[in-house]
């Protein structure tokens, strides 16, 4: 058996319908615009103080964006009503499964996160599994680092892989943010719906994941939270809010600098140069976040697949979302070197390097 594991399969689901920026009303647009100016107002003069030369980056790329109160969103996806986040992630494993070329009985670990999941109780895998029709005796459960889960997800089933434990594993995320209640700030315009899912097994020697790095600062957990403010999140309707302000400027501001970091140390493991990068795959939370991470981390040669533009974040769906589509145009051959950048709130944030096909 190879020592090897890596991608086979990778599967995407989109909801049909699509929500435009016109669908929030005019006034309400105009309060954030309002609330953003003077946010912008006080990054301007906080300039010349930035930690570091990419925070001061960062910084000017939100002042770039002053302007549009969508921050250079146009488009999100949007669940039709009556559709839950685990059907969407079916539809996506189904495509996986089909495109790895494997039969669905030797799937022996099944992984979701599920970001604003069906029931809080309930594990979405599990959900996936018996919509699947999947064994009985395969290992199935959640893996939450929110929109880091993912390459979370990669991490521990290359191991359970390498250990004998599996032979092959799908992995599964999902967005289903549209479905949160409106909480008056611009966070609800960012998110869109989406589904991906991913086949891991043996690949040939050389090929599939050769290095990661991960990383936490659980500091910054009240960066960016669902919940009722002020209460238990059993006791209200929930929303997307930031319960630590200061927590949240230093997540947005330092991670491009922490995408430089992950990335460089999983190269390093993996004996690559940042030259041998074909193809960078970066979360979108926003618009700037790919073009400057990669500038950062010095992969300006390396070939991306953008989508915030028309999809908003999608959180843990952002990185196969891209590896889907670079695939399927041709951006992305077999044989090629990857590098992957994620962070999530909690906060986590990681890198990888991996190299593409069988």
């Amino acid at each position: 058996m190879s020592s090897s594991i890596g991608i086979l399969g990778v599967g995407t689901y989109l909801p049909p319908e699509v929500r435009t920026n016109d669908w929030w009303p005019e006034h309400v647009v105009q309060r954030w615009q309002e609330r953003a100016t003077r946010r912008i107002d006080r990054m301007r003069s906080d300039l010349a103080n930035a930690p570091s030369e990419a925070a001061r980056k960062t910084m000017q790329a939100i002042i770039d964006l002053a302007a549009d109160p969508f921050g250079g969103t146009r488009e999100r996806r949007v669940m039709p009503a009556g559709m839950t986040a685990a059907e969407m992630e079916t539809n996506a494993a189904r495509e996986a499964i089909a495109r790895a070329g494997i039969v669905k009985e030797e799937i022996d670990l099944v992984l979701s996160y599920t970001m604003i999941p069906d029931y809080i109780n309930v594990p979405t895998a599990c959900v996936v599994h018996g919509n699947l029709e999947l064994e009985e005796r395969c290992t199935t459960m959640a893996v939450d680092a929110v929109c880091n889960s993912f390459l979370m997800q990669l991490t521990l089933a290359q191991g359970m892989i390498a250990s004998g434990a599996a032979r092959y594993a799908l992995l599964t995320q999902s967005s289903a943010i549209s479905r949160l209640p409106a909480s008056g700030e611009p966070i609800d315009i960012a998110g869109g719906d989406a589904a991906s899912a991913l086949v891991l097994g043996p690949v040939s020697e050389g090929r599939g994941i050769l290095a990661s790095s991960h990383h936490t600062d659980g500091k910054l957990w009240g960066a960016l939270v669902c919940g009722v403010p002020d209460q238990g999140w059993y006791d209200g309707r929930c929303i997307a809010y930031s319960v630590d302000n200061a927590a949240n400027a230093n997540m947005i501001v330092r991670l491009a600098e922490r995408a430089s970091q992950v990335v460089g140390e999983a190269l390093e493991k993996a004996n690559l140069s940042k030259d041998e990068v074909a193809f960078y795959a970066s979360h979108q939370a926003l618009k700037w976040l790919r073009p400057l991470s990669q500038e950062c981390a010095g992969l300006t040669n390396a070939k991306f697949v953008d989508h915030f533009e028309y999809t908003g974040t999608v959180s843990a769906v952002n990185l196969p979302l891209q590896l889907a589509v670079a695939e399927k145009e041709g951006l992305l051959r077999p044989g090629e070197v990857v590098a992957c950048f994620q962070g999530g709130t909690g906060m986590t944030w990681s890198g990888m390097a991996l190299r593409w096909g069988r």
